[in-house]
């Protein structure tokens, strides 16, 4: 087989085939958000933001101020709290404490504000 004028071979064209494949794929796939999340690349899609009632420890541990023990807590804890766990309420949490509970809130305030 001849690619570009070349001869190639057999697994050098499969390979080509399928990373053009692969490319138009996650163009059409891209298209669903359009341009404007090419435009703000410092905004991240809104999925990186922890959520504290379902991510797992490793997630939580990203949070300011939590760390690997913490968020093991909170995920240890979670199923037993009446209320869902949100950034108000994770002082609830043993092991958590107001002030980290409380620059918890205020990263998950800022994280809201950012357009």
């Amino acid at each position: 087989m001849r690619l570009l004028g070349v001869k190639a071979p057999r697994h050098e064209t499969l390979l080509a085939l399928i990373l053009i494949l692969a490319a138009g794929r996650a163009l059409a796939l891209g298209q669903n958000q359009g341009l404007s999340s090419w435009l703000k690349p410092n905004a991240g899609p809104s999925t990186l933001i922890p959520d504290l009632q379902k991510d797992d420890s490793l997630r939580l541990s990203w949070l300011p101020g939590v760390g690997s023990y913490r968020a093991n807590r909170i995920v240890a804890e979670r199923p037993f709290l009446q209320l869902p766990l949100t950034p108000e309420r994770l002082a609830l949490v043993a092991g958590v404490g107001e002030t980290t509970a409380l620059e918890v809130q205020r990263w998950y305030q800022r994280q809201a504000q950012v357009p």
